[in-house]
């Protein structure tokens, strides 16, 4: 082979090795550039996911942290709707529990239990901060000496049904308390002592020497609470030597207690038994009482006794701030028999405290009428809100056997109710929306027929002034 041919092989590998070189090289890059985008795409991919990650990572955590910041508003809110619960105390008072023998000879046939009394309203009771019942006659624990009308003598069992219906304040300060003497003092302040010390009971005593009012703790409240009877059943008198027994009215005496309870407490509540029995008209003498109270700077006074529903609402103090007064609230148990004595009342009212001046005003207060029910054998008796009244239950009425022309109709109730439920106002020198009449003159704390059943004859109460 010339050297010519020679050297154009040469060239020719030379070029051929040169042409595959770079093709290697080309095809280096694009593997390179091939990987390199598939590096690209999966960082890519990577960032996107670690950005979506992060994203729901953050979202979750925006949430947690939202769910924890609501939770934490709402907790705060809690707390503080609790905390202003806390300066907020909602009452209720009822009138007189007037147990006579029908009322004492339908719990006999229950085995001695008088939870049927209050089983139509105990759910009003219960849900109160404080509720209150004025307990007209005395307790005694032998059953063979329970009695009604005129000296009456209550089963203890009646104690336990008030109880059980929700009552924490009672009030025994009334013309019967001293019915059965010292005994029947002596076994009923046993009784609460012994059987139920959480409630307070108010104007009658075992010991001589004990206060004639109580700190009730409820809340962010301090209430005083006070019992005083105006007078006691002509059939009985109380010993000096016994005259501690029972929380009779004088001034003296609601001055005195009124000064040192109101450097203890809040606000102050009396619960006065006084007035005429079934009047309508004003009652100067238990208007006497009622602006002496307002002088001494008490915050809500509630009267038993006259046996019907009278009117109520607020009355300028001499200082200038407001008392809530309630003439009346009627019978709540009884076996008496008219529309008037069958009709009574529960107070509802709310007492407010400022948080920053500790001051209380009345925020709230209402008249809700009650009915008390009893058919002809007592099988159904008990008391009724008026709204849950019914024209059958009227119809099946004791009171009707009892006085044919008795006119007991679901609106006649009505129309009586209505004569007393919207509240009115004045000033602590006149009675509510009314002005003085001159019969009213004659001594209010006498009465007549007030608490005899509808089988009983009249007996007239005295005062002891």
């Amino acid at each position: 082979m010339s050297e010519h041919r020679r050297r154009r092989r040469d060239e020719e590998e030379a070029r051929r090795r040169e042409i595959e070189r770079r093709r290697r090289i080309i095809r280096e890059r694009k593997r390179r550039q091939r990987i390199m985008r598939q590096r690209m795409i999966l960082a890519g991919i990577g960032a996107v996911v670690l950005i979506v990650g992060g994203v729901a990572i953050g979202t979750s955590v925006h949430k947690k942290n939202e769910a924890k910041q609501a939770k934490k508003i709402e907790e705060q809110k809690k707390q503080e709707a609790a905390k202003k619960e806390e300066n907020v105390l909602r009452m209720v008072a009822v009138g007189d529990n007037l147990i006579h023998d029908a009322v004492i000879n339908s719990g006999k046939e229950q085995d001695w239990n008088f939870d049927f009394l209050y089983e139509n309203i105990k759910e009003d009771i219960k849900k109160a901060d404080l509720a209150s019942v004025n307990q007209e006659t005395p307790f005694i624990k032998n059953h063979d000496q329970a009695a009604g009308y005129p000296d009456f003598a209550t089963p203890t069992e009646v104690g336990d049904a008030l109880v059980n219906a929700g009552f924490d304040i009672v009030t025994q300060a009334t013309e019967h308390a001293f019915d059965r003497e010292s005994d029947g003092i002596t076994e009923s302040v046993e009784f609460w002592d012994k059987s139920y010390p959480k409630i307070t009971n108010l104007g009658i005593h075992e010991k001589d020497n004990e206060s004639r009012y109580q700190i009730i703790e409820k809340k962010n409240f301090k209430v005083a609470v006070m019992n005083y009877s105006s007078m006691i059943s002509e059939n009985h008198s109380i010993p000096s030597t016994e005259s501690y027994m029972v929380d009779t009215y004088s001034e003296k005496k609601v001055k005195e207690d009124l000064a040192k309870a109101k450097e203890e407490a809040d606000v102050s509540i009396v619960y006065l038994h006084s007035g005429k029995s079934d009047a309508e008209d004003l009652d100067e003498k238990l208007q006497e009482k009622i602006n002496f109270l307002a002088e001494q700077g008490a915050d809500v006074v509630i009267c038993s006794h006259p046996h019907i529903l009278k009117k109520y609402g607020k009355l300028t103090r001499p200082d200038g701030k407001e008392m809530l007064v309630y003439y009346s609230l009627g019978n709540f148990v009884s076996h008496q028999s008219s529309l008037e004595n069958l009709l009574g009342g529960m107070a509802e009212f709310t007492l407010k405290k400022d948080a920053k001046s500790g001051e209380v005003t009345i925020e709230e207060y209402s008249l809700v009428p009650l009915v008390m029910h009893y058919n002809e054998d007592f099988t159904n008796a008990g008391v009724y809100k008026l709204s849950d009244y019914t024209e059958e239950l009227a119809k099946e009425h004791k009171i009707h056997t009892e006085d044919e022309e008795a006119e007991f109709t679901l609106s006649a109730l009505k129309e009586a109710a209505d004569k007393v439920a919207t509240p009115v106002t004045g000033s602590s020198q006149k009675t509510l929306g009314e002005e003085v009449d001159e019969k009213s003159t004659q001594d209010s704390d006498t009465s007549k027929d007030e608490n005899k059943d509808s089988s009983s004859s009249s007996k007239k109460t005295k005062t002891e002034e």
